[in-house]
């Protein structure tokens, strides 16, 4: 353990723990000297992130947790961040083992052995993936959370296809928009891969979940439009493994004594199928898990405003 840094809010310290021989760098956020511990919250960040989260969202939650009494722990999956490990080597797999690990150190470190999960994105998909080897898991709190291996689902990608005729309608009403396509500033083309690409993507995408091809980088292109931040997390989250179970076996993880909440933000054009994908499952089994939507917000909160929604919504369920 490091030096703790102290406010009177919270205490911070840098640990690390050791996973598959390999070490995890990670932060323990306390709840200010004198106050009550009331539990602990482990926090998962996505596949392409580490331990602060987009725009450091999860560090602004750790910290608020702190407030109520709750210790976390937010940690960089091996690969990323400052933990050790290859990051071309990192999968599911390994970050289940990591996240294991994770909630063995609080345990050890804090005496805190029925944790809440905090995940975000990907985050989450590994937190549900990996319930059966966390028996004591206490809550889900989960962000943003997408189908398990579902890249290239077709009513996902519709409502995809949907959201981004809606965007660029409303840039065709605006006259700058008319003048770079006739100063050739616009490739119609490149506009044509946004609204339609991930229906021709489809084949490449079974492959690459199948492990029979790496996915490809496009070319950057000057005159391409600037990717909303949903599609952005999409393009580098990653969904399945190579010889891992079907999608809805992970579901089968949630268990009807495991209570939890998920948001999502109207703005992420993923969040229909997603919330449907789990809503369907969630009414069919009776779990006691929320689904909650933050209007406008986008796949990360990146707005002060729709991150104290979240964080004002993560907080009831604790």
């Amino acid at each position: 353990m490091q030096p703790t840094f102290a406010t009177s809010q919270f205490q911070e310290q840098a640990c690390s723990f050791e996973s598959a021989g390999e070490t995890v760098k990670a932060i323990v956020t306390r709840p200010p000297q004198g106050t009550p511990v009331r539990g602990g919250i482990v926090l998962s960040h996505g596949w392409s992130g580490f331990r602060s989260g987009p725009s450091g969202i999860l560090t602004a939650f750790a910290r608020e947790f702190a407030v109520l009494g709750y210790v976390s722990l937010r940690f960089d999956y091996r690969g990323r961040g400052e933990s050790e490990g290859e990051g071309l080597q990192a999968t599911l797999t390994t970050m289940a083992d990591d996240l294991v690990a994770a909630a063995a150190f609080l345990k050890r470190s804090e005496h805190l052995d029925r944790p809440a999960f905090c995940g975000l994105c990907s985050g989450g998909n590994v937190v549900i993936g990996t319930l059966k080897r966390l028996p004591t898991a206490s809550r889900l709190l989960l962000l943003s959370v997408y189908p398990f291996s579902d890249g290239d689902a077709f009513g996902r990608d519709v409502h995809r296809t949907l959201h981004y005729l809606h965007l660029y309608w409303k840039k065709l009403l605006r006259p700058d928009t008319w003048s770079r396509l006739v100063r050739g500033d616009v490739s119609l083309r490149n506009v044509a891969k946004v609204i339609f690409g991930h229906f021709l993507n489809r084949g490449a995408n079974r492959r690459r979940e199948r492990g029979d091809a790496k996915p490809s980088a496009p070319a950057p292109s000057a005159a391409a439009p600037q990717l909303p931040q949903a599609v952005k997390a999409a393009k580098v989250e990653s969904r399945s493994q190579e010889g891992r179970e079907a999608p809805k076996k992970h579901l089968a993880n949630l268990r009807p004594d495991l209570p939890g909440i998920i948001v999502y933000g109207s703005a992420d054009p993923d969040a229909p199928a997603a919330g449907k994908y789990y809503g369907d499952y969630i009414r069919e089994h009776h779990l006691p898990i929320d689904l909650a939507t933050i209007d406008g917000a986008n796949h990360n909160f990146t707005s002060p405003a729709w991150r104290r929604q979240a964080l004002d919504l993560l907080k009831a369920h604790l």
